[in-house]
């Protein structure tokens, strides 16, 4: 009847099908039933399908090779009978059987995608394993795993979970090691490939560019021909050195039909011998040595070609134009400026402490400082408070320390052996006369310092100084107005709803502003976007449940992040929520696409601390946190200082707790560890074992300490920056060689600080030894 019923309804829908839309979609109506049907039947056959009695005609013995056709049954029965497990074994016992069918060199990614199948239908299997598949079936299908090589010692004669678990983690081990064993041998194959072909196109660019070895010789030092040479040597060694441990690979996981020697074949006739390639397929393997020749070549032009004496002279007129190139310009390169080692190396071979080397190295650094110079003229902003400004400005500090390192050690005394050796260099282009030349040189260095350290003291005055401004100009919003800085309201019985807390430059010449919006009504976070003629292009407003809390909630954004085209904003809101009678305080990470301004996640953090530190960092997707007391204000007391790195998806990396009294300024990534900057009276671990301590005890009277904890956090050694006068650090900022730089101030610190009339303080560290090169405090 229930056939009939649905045959009926069948002929009904076609009926309504046909008068609606006609033949057309009668035909086609019809070629779906069709399709259904076959469907269905296919359902029908393996629903129907008897795995117990289907089991022993695939697989007779333990050993039983699964054929492809099976395989497809076996799949099918996984779909259409999935309450029966052994199939999934099955399945994985079908691609375990074939992992050492395939040529390693010309089936590389067949054998691992037969590995990775069968490691999937093992983990799928074990999954879903449990006691009572293996009591209600183990006699039926699973017989076979005691006589698999992980239990084929054993006497048992009944199978349990053990038996099971243990075969399957001896084929886990087999496939791992198979892909391991494969991608030794395939890898390393290919890399000698690689890298031997890469040597000969070098060697076949350098015979196409120089059709004799004569003019090879000529245009060598001015084409730099042979620092483009090195790697052709280096690619030749690694092609050698690759093809041992494919050879070495091989010994493990033999495979035949492939030849482990080869023939090394000398270049004696420049564009005869070298340029044709070889297959590494072949029988007969003939490398051209490359290594060889480049020596040969190399050695005859250090022989007979170099002049040093003309190469001194000529060096030092290239500096020169350089030099006289960044005065000229006011593009900055993208990259540091280095010496020649090649040059420098050809000049101390003769003369290892040769005197004009210390000249190259203060132009090196001098075209470096001409360098950053150009490069903070160009991205000065205008905008207060601009970080990349600030950092642009101690970078022209730090290098106009180098450069003075480097002209105090240029030697003048022209009795010495050193200057003799040259005697000739330094009369023909400094008139002999060297210190005339390094005093002049120490005015430039001088001048650059004490601007550098000008603006820095006017950044530091403008940007971290606490006083706000009395007034700003507005944006319109709504019905109300956005300020377009934090401003200082004259009138203390007139709060605005819309407060500005940040400002920040965005790219294409947009600027954000960022606050707060809290009324009896609102408490917001918002972000806005202004272009360059101070129009709002978007707005993103956060919201907070202001009801939870009694009474008007205090919000605050502490912290601000822009990396990577992304906004990530440090929430902090502390109030009285309804039903407690105690002040809470939560933390949450706002992450927003900085073009847009659309709410890309949000993080909540668990502390009831005030955020003291807040920093991402890009590659690592990781947020680097520090937190001390209840409140805002809560800094004076000796307690825990707590610093988290913590993902964002919200997993904390590690999590360091110290005592402190004082104020983190700066947490600094290193590639391997951390700096803890942070102005202090005390700070040590929580026993109180290891502590660093200031000069002075009152709270505001710091020295500034610097930590360093090891990669997971854990504190390794520090130190204190000790001066009898008390400073602060206000910027910390690394280089690129080992240097960390310390901006500051000296003079107690204060809850509200004006820095206008404050001297500025200027500490130049190593950071691998934490020692002080310069300072500029006592």
């Amino acid at each position: 009847m229930k056939t009939f019923s649905k045959n009926i309804s069948k002929e009904i829908s076609l009926l309504l099908m046909l008068f609606l839309l006609g033949w057309h979609s009668v035909v086609f109506a019809q070629q779906k039933v069709e399709e259904d049907e076959a469907t269905k039947a296919e359902r029908e056959k393996y629903e129907d399908l008897d795995y117990k009695k289907f089991f022993p005609l695939f697989k007779p013995t333990f050993d039983s090779r699964i054929n492809d056709y099976t395989l497809q049954d076996l799949k099918k029965v996984i779909t259409y009978q999935p309450l029966e497990l052994n199939p999934v074994f099955q399945v994985s016992d079908y691609y375990f059987q074939r992992i050492n069918d395939f040529d390693v060199l010309r089936e590389y990614q067949a054998i691992h995608s037969t590995c990775d199948s069968a490691l999937r239908y093992i983990e799928l299997f074990e999954a879903r394993l449990d006691e009572k598949e293996v009591k209600k079936k183990g006699k039926r299908y699973y017989m076979e795993f005691l006589k698999f090589p992980a239990n084929d010692s054993l006497p048992d004669e009944k199978v349990n979970m053990n038996h099971i678990h243990n075969e399957l983690k001896r084929r886990k081990e087999v496939l791992a090691e198979q892909k391991v064993e494969v991608d030794s041998i395939y890898l390393n194959f290919k890399a000698s490939i690689n890298e031997y072909l890469i040597a000969n196109e070098i060697f076949r660019d350098v015979c196409g560019t120089y059709p004799t070895i004569k003019e090879l010789y000529i245009m060598a030092e001015y084409d730099s021909l042979f620092e483009k040479m090195a790697p052709m040597k280096t690619h030749y060694k690694k092609s050698l050195f690759y093809f041992e441990l494919y050879k070495k690979a091989l010994e493990v996981h033999p495979m035949e039909g492939y030849t482990t020697t080869y023939s090394v074949l000398p270049i004696e006739d420049y564009r005869i011998h070298g340029l044709t390639r070889t297959s590494f397929l072949t029988d007969d393997i003939r490398l051209w040595d490359y290594s060889k020749w480049y020596d040969e070549v190399l050695q005859f032009y250090k022989d007979e070609i170099i002049s040093m004496r003309s190469m001194v002279t000529s060096y030092d007129e290239k500096l020169e134009a350089l030099v006289l190139q960044k005065q000229n310009t006011a593009t900055p390169s993208e990259e540091r400026f280095y010496l020649d080692l090649y040059t420098v190396g050809k000049i101390k071979k003769y003369d290892p402490n040769a005197y004009p080397v210390n000249i190259y190295e203060y132009k090196e650094q001098k075209i470096n400082l001409l360098n950053q110079i150009a490069y903070s003229k160009v991205i000065n902003s205008g905008l207060k408070g601009d970080l990349k400004y600030i950092r642009s400005q101690a970078d022209v500090w730090t290098e106009s320390e180098k450069a003075k390192d480097r002209i105090n050690s240029i030697p003048t005394d022209k009795e010495s052996v050193g200057y003799k050796k040259h005697a000739k260099y330094f009369e023909s282009k400094y008139n002999d006369n060297l210190p005339l030349y390094i005093s002049n040189e120490k005015r430039f260095i001088d001048e650059q310092q004490q601007n550098a350290e000008k603006l820095l003291k006017e950044i530091i005055v403008n940007y971290f100084s606490s006083t706000l401004a009395d007034s700003a100009d507005f944006v319109t919003y709504e019905k109300d107005s956005i300020s377009l800085e934090p401003i200082h309201e004259s009138n203390e019985f007139l709060v605005r709803r819309i407060n500005t807390l940040h400002v920040r430059p965005s790219k294409d010449d947009h600027k954000l502003l960022i606050g707060t919006i809290k009324d009896e009504k609102s408490l917001e976070v918002f972000v806005a976007d202004l272009d360059s003629a101070n129009e709002i292009t978007w707005v993103t407003r956060y919201p907070y449940k202001k009801g939870e809390y009694q009474g008007l909630p205090t919000i605050d954004i502490p912290y601000i992040n822009i990396k990577g085209g992304s906004l990530h904003l440090m929430v902090t809101v502390q109030g009285v929520k309804v039903g407690e009678n105690q002040l809470t305080l939560n933390n949450k990470v706002l992450i927003l696409e900085q073009r847009s301004g659309k709410l890309l996640r949000e993080m909540s953090l668990f502390s009831n601390k005030y955020p003291r530190v807040f920093q991402y960092m890009q590659e690592q997707k990781s947020y680097l946190v520090a937190y001390k007391g209840r409140s805002k204000n809560n800094i004076n007391t000796y307690d825990t200082l707590n610093i988290q790195n913590i993902k964002v998806d919200g997993e904390v990396l590690w999590n360091t707790n110290l005592m402190m009294q004082g104020m983190v300024n700066e947490i600094i990534a290193l590639p391997n560890e951390y700096l803890v900057v942070a102005n202090i009276n005390k700070l040590s671990n929580l026993d109180g074992s290891r502590v660093l301590t200031g000069t002075q005890s009152n709270f505001g009277s710091f020295n500034t300490g610097i930590l360093k904890l090891d990669y997971y956090g854990t504190p390794i050694n520090g130190t204190v920056l000790s001066s009898s006068e008390s400073y602060q650090t206000i910027f910390a900022l690394t280089d690129y060689d080992n240097t960390l730089n310390l901006i500051g101030v000296k003079g107690d610190y204060r809850n509200y600080q004006d820095y206008s009339k404050s001297e500025i303080m200027l500490i130049t560290l190593k950071i691998n030894n934490l020692k002080v090169v310069e300072k500029n405090i006592q």
